[in-house]
């Protein structure tokens, strides 16, 4: 009973002070707690959920093979003309770089690689009126290596060698479909 009792206060008390750090914050090497209020918010307003799709194609085709390395910037370019309010944003054909932010190689026991691209630069575009993350992965190989290594361990040491099936190359073609989103509104 002692338990339960106690295990109740401690919640009573962490939602007590969850509470109260909502209301103010302590900033470090300050005396006064700042209170948040309207003017010390962000100003950006996202209620509007209103989306361009801005599809894209890379130049030259990447992979995990060969990887570019992290931090890299690569090209890519519209496939179509892009209107927002009859104005020309995007124009098809226009060269459009964008940052490699992570290369995830091929793992043991099938775990596919992976490129993850963003930070993509349109002129005119801010960075935060935009949702750019694309990432691309391999041949997802742990569906049928999991079940052979079980089955595999009744023979000793057996199941062990599906450690070393590696999951497939990630790779963006030329012909993939890449879109990314502008918010006009945000």
């Amino acid at each position: 009973m002692n338990k339960i009792f106690g295990t109740i206060l401690i919640f009573c008390f962490t939602v007590l002070s969850c509470n109260a750090a909502q209301e103010t914050i302590m900033l470090p090497n300050s005396e006064k707690p700042v209170e948040i209020t309207e003017q010390n918010t962000l100003p950006y307003d996202f209620s509007s959920t209103k989306k361009i799709p801005i599809e894209l194609s890379i130049i030259e085709e990447i992979t995990t093979k060969n990887p570019p390395n992290e931090g890299d910037i690569i090209n890519f370019k519209a496939t179509k003309n892009i209107f927002y309010n009859r104005k020309l944003i995007v124009r098809s054909g226009q060269i459009i770089p964008a940052r490699v932010e992570n290369i995830i190689t091929s793992g043991m026991n099938g775990f596919p690689a992976e490129i993850v691209v963003n930070n993509f630069q349109i002129e005119g575009i801010s960075q935060s009126q935009l949702i750019s993350e694309y990432s691309k992965k391999g041949q997802n190989r742990c569906y049928w290596v999991y079940p052979l290594k079980w089955s595999l361990t009744l023979i000793p040491f057996v199941g062990s060698l599906t450690n070393f099936i590696m999951g497939g190359h990630a790779k963006i073609k030329t012909t993939d479909k890449i879109t990314i989103y502008y918010y006009p509104q945000w």
